[in-house]
């Protein structure tokens, strides 16, 4: 059986920063925690976090930590830690589980809503964790109501709150801890927040001289991480 793709709807689909907007969607995961972003992606690149370790010689051994930001594009993230010297990645499947080329039986997670992500080996490991970054991509504005999931049913229904973002029409995205995503157009009206004009330079011959015009072109920053 193949699952119908998740949906989401806005209401209404235009506002102002500050405005509160209905959310609605369906065929999420079942009892799931969701994440809302708001606006264009960003990437974060060696992102180095703080990493709680049950230490060696545990049985199971467990080492996890937090992303910074979230939610998180599912597909997106990617771990490396420094195992007793050895480099080791662990790449996103999509669905919330995460896989590496080493074949040691372990259970590796990540959770697209809270940016948890852990390692759990079985047997006892004795290598010294000597470090940990994480690539992966996130949105510009993190959006989710406290504590918003979905139903027995799968769907969901909440209110955001629109953020200080400037005047245009962004994505609204919305994930599950399962890797299912949806995404919705919102515009927004009546903004106040001026995008950061990038300074380029423009040649203009005339006649024989040349003169050099100066010009601002505004642009967003996607690389600039918000919290609404």
């Amino acid at each position: 059986m193949i699952r119908a793709a998740s949906v989401v709807e806005l209401t209404p689909t235009s506002g102002e920063p500050g405005d509160s907007v209905g959310v609605e969607g369906t065929d999420f995961a079942v009892s799931a925690s969701i994440g809302i972003g708001f606006g264009p992606e960003v990437a974060i690149a060696d992102e180095s976090n703080t990493i709680a370790d049950t230490g060696k010689g545990s049985a199971p051994r467990t080492i996890s930590g937090f992303t910074d930001y979230y939610p998180i594009k599912p597909g997106s993230f990617n771990w490396t830690f420094n195992q007793g010297g050895t480099l080791l990645d662990y790449y996103d499947n999509g669905d919330g589980t995460l896989w590496s080329y080493v074949g040691t039986p372990v259970t590796t997670v990540i959770n697209y809503t809270s940016g948890f992500f852990s390692r759990t080996g079985s047997g006892v490991v004795e290598w010294d964790l000597l470090g940990s970054t994480v690539d992966y991509t996130t949105y510009e504005f993190d959006v989710t109501p406290a504590g918003l999931r979905t139903n027995s049913s799968g769907g969901l229904s909440g209110e955001l709150t629109v953020p200080a973002i400037w005047n245009g029409t962004e994505s609204v995205t919305v994930v599950d801890e399962a890797g299912n995503v949806a995404t919705s157009d919102f515009t927004v009206e009546g903004s106040d927040v001026i995008p950061e004009p990038l300074t380029m330079g423009a040649i203009v011959l005339l006649s024989s001289a040349a003169l050099v015009v100066s010009f601002y072109c505004l642009r967003k920053r996607p690389y600039n991480k918000h919290v609404a």
